[in-house]
């Protein structure tokens, strides 16, 4: 092997493990969504009272501008929030909540914190762009969690990905597509292994052979001499 093809080949190793390397890393990536969309869908069938979570923090999609604005923590229509779980007893004014409202989930901003008849804490809240306050105060049981942050304007592709034919499309397809290129490097590599394998063994044989002519083509001169 020249040194031409030992780079060549030098360079094509590299490649081929830069290629498993992105193909690994889109697995993880693709794989990590595919398990939280089939969370969020499992959850959301067994315990519909609720948002379903994922590790801890709850995705939800904006559906009305309440607080849109022009704050540092405003919230737009369409775009995809994340809340956390709240501790109730640090949760202060200022903080934006997540809290059940009968069937829907509402993000609005805490105006200020009271106590109920029953004793237990209570959060009058409001919508940025509303012009009054809540009707019902916040109580912990109807806590969801804590705004965290926000990914502007994908909410409706985020939905679309819990559906069967987004998660086909956009998670089963790029993995199926990467595990058929993977099984069709790996056996070009095998084939390629085999077919270096036999050009040894060729050559092999063939140095055999040499050496076995060249013995006997001695052995021949040796008994011609006198």
């Amino acid at each position: 092997m020249n040194a031409v093809q030992t780079r060549e080949k030098e360079k094509q190793g590299s490649s081929n493990k830069l290629v498993a390397l992105i193909g690994l890393i889109l697995c993880v990536v693709f794989g990590f969504m595919l398990i939280c969309n089939l969370t969020i869908i499992i959850k959301g069938t067994i315990a519909p009272e609720k948002p379903p979570s994922v590790l801890g923090v709850t995705p939800m999609v904006v559906l009305s501008g309440s607080m849109s604005g022009e704050a540092e923590d405003h919230i737009e229509i369409g775009d995809l929030i994340f809340v956390g779980k709240a501790d109730p007893e640090a949760l202060q004014p200022g903080d934006v909540i997540a809290f059940m409202e009968g069937d829907v989930v509402v993000t609005h901003r805490i105006v200020e914190v009271g106590t109920g008849e029953d004793g237990k804490l209570e959060y009058t809240t409001k919508g940025d762009a509303n012009n009054a306050i809540d009707l019902r105060p916040v109580t912990e049981d109807n806590l969801v969690g804590i705004y965290r942050f926000r990914i502007p304007g994908v909410g409706n592709f985020a939905m679309f990905l819990q559906t069967p034919l987004g998660m086909i499309l956009f998670i089963g397809v790029p993995l199926l597509a990467f595990i058929i290129y993977d099984i069709i490097r790996r056996r070009h590599y095998t084939t390629k292994e085999n077919e270096r394998t036999a050009e040894l063994e060729a050559e092999l044989e063939r140095l055999r052979q040499l050496a076995g002519e060249k013995a006997a083509a001695e052995n021949t001169q040796a008994e011609d001499r006198p």
